[in-house]
């Protein structure tokens, strides 16, 4: 699977932990940045490159990091297209899939560890979309009609430069 990755400064090593690990796995990693640790990069503009990969079908899903995880969702969720959820649990990362048809997950790299970053990332990666059959339908049928509302709902994102404050 291919999956876009990108995280600000605060983030870049658990983001480089995450493209080495997913990448033995066998998915095709494209990183958006930052590259390296010289300059504060601004998470909003790493947000946009990921968003902006999923929006042009460059990526499957993706993962978006930085110091909580938390602005790195909601930096990301403005635009159509994405389906962000900061995931802090195998539980919540596989539930965003199953549930919500999340594509892009959010970790904090001052929350979690690289190895445990790492089992999210696969559970979030091997879960599907409306696989629960002991779901009631009607349950499965909303989970799709509330994903389909939800994911129509934002901006384009820009082919944006990464920005940095120092």
């Amino acid at each position: 699977m291919k999956i876009v990755i990108g995280a600000p400064v605060k983030g870049f090593q658990l983001k480089e932990a995450l493209k080495s690990y997913l990448t033995q796995k066998g998915h095709e990693m494209f990183d958006v940045g930052c590259y390296s640790t010289e300059h504060f990069v601004k998470y909003t503009s790493t947000g946009e490159r990921v968003a902006y990969a999923l929006q042009n079908r460059e990526a499957e899903l993706a993962i978006n990091i930085c110091g909580s995880g938390t602005g790195a969702a909601i930096g990301i969720d403005k635009f159509y297209g994405v389906l962000a959820c900061a995931c802090e649990s195998v539980k919540t990362a596989v539930l965003s899939r199953v549930v919500n048809g999340a594509n892009c997950l959010c970790l904090g790299e001052d929350v979690v560890s690289p190895e445990f970053a790492c089992e999210i990332a696969d559970a979030f990666v091997n879960a599907v979309f409306l696989d629960n059959p002991k779901a009631d339908p009607k349950i499965r049928n909303f989970w799709k009609e509330a994903h389909d509302e939800m994911i129509v709902r934002g901006v384009k994102a820009l082919n944006r430069e990464i920005e940095t404050i120092l």
